[in-house]
């Protein structure tokens, strides 16, 4: 779920919000925003779990991954004057992230946000120098905040990287207000990093992360944000919804993420619910998934994952689809792997079934596109044997986080 790379922020790996109203066509698309939840059912899923949690370390295996000078820009970020607004930024279409304030008065971060972890971590003032992964992001000083109450339990967290033994980031919890928009969450800990991995983190556009998930996979059994936005009344609904721009890179019209409702004015057609197998990630049982006639899931296991660049697979299923795409370097182990851009419009298109509602990706969405250089929206992680549908998916279809109901919906994104 994160990133790195001079010229590309490329594969994130594994790592948004809007808003329902009678005006809602008339509103720009780059807002935190907080809405009317329309209740899809009136059934309540509560379905029991024993999740295992995946290590958070998988998180990070696809990052640098790609050819040099495959992409060349610049990012920044913004805030709108809107209420309840801040901008969401899209890098190259594999991260997305958003400002969000800590403190009194309020320090302004750029977190990537994450519905496959629920903590909410910054780089700390307390970061040595000589950690250029800090120096060259914001930094949460604890001293300039009426409001910060010290804790000081230890904090880690780890990802997996192309190197061995993974990569870890060290800090401590502290306790502030984090603003999101206009939604001040009072009392929200989080962890300040001491230590960060220059090679990883340097040159990444975000500061920090912000996790979504379920509270079951928090570390240090913190109270994630969203548990917190729900029990402190700051959003009218248990759910947030996400609608990703595949712009390419776009500091300030990203997409929109939607704190307790959901806009229809962003989607077309009906929302297709389907309940959580598993309260950990948003984890579903996903009834097939099939490529070319053929199919690579029965009844499997799949998690929805703003974090998670591409579409991640089982390693018994990515040689298989390599070879149906015609991957140009099938045994790369950074996870990357190319196609020929001339091939695209020949490619077939990728069916999910879900809650007995068929989902198609064309070979337009699941092809990444940099210049010359076409990178396919498949990859796979050692240890996973479920899907996890990712930005490529995400970029195509609206998708409501509903924690009331246990259930996801998703519906075709209007672009």
């Amino acid at each position: 779920m994160r990133v790195n790379s001079k010229v590309l922020w490329f594969l994130l790996a594994l790592v948004l919000i809007a808003f329902s109203s009678a005006e809602a066509r008339k509103r720009k698309h780059n807002r935190v925003r907080v809405g009317r939840h329309n209740n899809p059912s009136s059934s309540h899923y509560n379905v029991k779990h024993d999740l295992k949690s995946l290590s958070i370390k998988h998180k990070l295996k696809l990052s640098k991954a790609i050819v040099d000078n495959a992409v060349s820009a610049s990012t920044k970020t913004g805030t709108t004057a809107a209420t309840n607004a801040a901008s969401l930024g899209n890098a190259y279409n594999t991260e997305y992230y958003i400002t969000v304030h800590i403190g009194t008065p309020p320090q302004e971060f750029r977190l990537l946000i994450d519905t496959g972890s629920a903590n909410l971590w910054v780089p700390s003032s307390k970061c040595p120098s000589t950690v250029k992964a800090c120096a060259a992001h914001q930094r949460y000083n604890s001293s300039a905040s009426s409001t910060y109450k010290a804790n000081n339990t230890a904090f880690q967290i780890e990802y997996a990287s192309n190197t061995a033994g993974g990569v870890a980031l060290d800090g401590f919890l502290s306790q502030d207000t984090v603003a999101i928009g206009d939604l001040a969450i009072k009392n929200q800990v989080f962890a300040e990093m001491t230590n960060e991995p220059d090679g990883t983190f340097l040159t990444s556009p975000f500061d920090g992360m912000i996790g979504l998930a379920y509270a079951s996979i928090s570390i240090n059994g913190v109270i994630p944000p969203l548990y917190n936005l729900i029990s402190q009344g700051l959003i009218p609904e248990p759910i947030f919804s996400i609608y990703l721009n595949r712009n390419g890179t776009n500091a300030t019209n990203g997409g929109e993420l939607i704190l307790g409702g959901i806009d229809p004015a962003l989607y077309s057609g009906c929302l297709t619910y389907v309940p959580v197998s598993q309260q950990g990630y948003w984890q579903f049982e996903m009834t097939s998934a099939t490529l070319n006639d053929q199919e690579f899931c029965d009844n499997c296991q799949a998690i929805l994952d703003v974090g998670t660049s591409l579409i991640v697979v089982p390693n018994s299923e990515i040689k298989e689809i390599n070879q149906i795409l015609g991957v140009t370097n099938p045994n790369a182990t950074s996870g990357a792997f190319l196609v020929d851009c001339a091939t695209i419009s020949k490619l077939p298109d990728i069916i999910f079934t879900i809650a007995r509602k068929e989902f198609a990706l064309k070979s337009t969405d699941y092809i990444l596109k940099y210049g010359n250089t076409c990178v396919s929206g498949f990859s796979t992680l050692d240890g996973i044997d479920f899907w996890i549908l990712g930005e490529v998916f995400m970029g195509a279809y609206y998708t409501v986080f509903d924690i009331g109901y246990n259930q996801i919906g998703i519906a075709t994104a209007v672009h």
